[in-house]
């Protein structure tokens, strides 16, 4: 009987993620933050050769910061109409950086009605360098997946840059894949089946992205285009485009559409789906920071405003921006020649910040904790109005 776990490079794995785990919980005795959602919805799915009707999902999620280490993973349990069900598991890790370098890794499992079940992990290595507009990333992966009880080799390169520009974002991705598949997903593809049990495949991503927000609401559209090789040869689109209000206390009603690409790794082809969704969120603060840089920029909450104290160095401006502010920067004014206000506190919960003085970089007030996030950057842990 076929061992699946018995991989070189799963085991490998295992011993990093435990490792890695093990230096990360001495920075987590003092700064911590946990986070997660719970997301519902309901689509309407067009999958030629493999299924037609309605969706019904429900979406947990969960995330822990520790300095500049993060642990995450997210599951979808869904349910449809004709009857079919499906799971998709997935997890990933991040070790803290070493200048602009860190490792990672993902692993997933989807199970679903009338399909075979696959199983993925990979293993890599990302490269980021980030200021206060641009984000640049390079990361690249090498994996297995396992499909019907036997293992595929993965290969994957990503590059991707974002530019912020007021309320709008622009972001540009690639991604390189290459691995080998059974021959049995040229027939799910709906193509006809080659000679021999693999065949090859290389697709090459290209994904255009604005994101723009506006107090409350988020409009977020792109176009992949995704050109493949092989058994699936040819150009792809996928177009999408949603709508996100958030409301207090980290609630959020989300709408979109979008064209899916076929996916080569599960063998599903290309299809359209539309979705109605709600999501909640929460973040809590799990250890205490560690005592403020007297010299360093520090943010308070003083008779419920919220107060920029420069420090040592009399600076001319200052601006805030987080969670709270939809991440647009927000003007300060004077106090006196070292502190300004920033307006008045956020409802009470536990909210990422950031400030800028004169025209710096945007940086982490010295009396906050740390969390840093997946640009790059690292921004304060801001609680008001008592643990959230």
């Amino acid at each position: 009987m076929t061992r699946p776990y018995t991989d070189v490079l799963h085991r490998a794995g295992v011993l990093w993620l435990l490792s890695s785990a093990a230096l990360a919980s001495v920075d987590a005795q003092s700064r911590a933050r946990i986070a997660g959602t719970l997301e519902t919805g309901a689509a309407a799915v067009e999958q030629p050769q493999v299924r037609s009707g309605a969706a019904f999902y429900l979406a947990p999620s969960a995330l822990l910061t520790a300095r500049d280490f993060s642990v995450g993973g997210d599951a979808v349990f869904a349910a449809g109409t004709p009857v079919w069900q499906s799971f998709l598991g997935s997890g990933y890790v991040r070790s803290p950086a070493v200048k602009n370098l860190r490792l990672l890794g993902s692993g997933q499992m989807l199970k679903t009605s009338g399909l075979l079940s696959t199983w993925h992990g990979d293993a890599g290595i990302e490269w980021r360098k980030a200021s206060a507009v641009n984000s640049a990333a390079i990361s690249a992966r090498i994996g297995r997946l396992r499909y019907g009880g036997a293992m595929w080799r993965d290969a994957n390169v990503t590059a991707n840059a974002t530019r912020t520009h007021g309320a709008m974002l622009l972001a540009l991705e690639a991604q390189f894949s290459d691995g080998i598949r059974p021959a049995s997903l040229q027939e799910r593809l709906g193509v006809s089946a080659g000679s021999g049990d693999t065949f090859d495949v290389r697709t090459l991503d290209f994904t255009p992205r604005m994101i723009w927000e506006r107090g409350r609401l988020r409009t977020d559209a792109s176009v992949a285009l995704r050109a493949l090789q092989q058994g699936v040869s040819g150009t792809r689109a996928g177009p999408q485009l949603s709508f996100t209000f958030s409301t207090a206390r980290g609630i959020s009603i989300f709408a979109g559409g979008a064209q899916r690409l076929p996916d080569v790794r599960a063998g599903i082809p290309s299809g359209r789906s539309a979705l109605l969704g709600l999501r909640v969120g929460g973040a809590r603060l799990l250890s205490r920071a560690d005592s403020p840089r007297r010299s360093g920029p520090t943010l308070m909450v003083v008779n419920g405003m919220l107060i920029i104290d420069a420090g040592s160095t009399a600076v001319s401006r200052a601006s805030l921006r987080g969670e709270f502010t939809n991440w647009q920067p927000r003007a300060c004014h004077p106090r006196d020649a070292r502190s300004f206000y920033c307006g008045s506190e956020p409802p009470a919960g536990t909210w990422r910040v950031a400030i800028q003085l004169n025209d710096g970089v945007w940086q982490q007030p010295g009396n906050l904790a740390a969390a840093a996030d997946d640009f790059g950057s690292v921004d304060g842990l801001l609680m008001t109005g008592g643990k959230p």
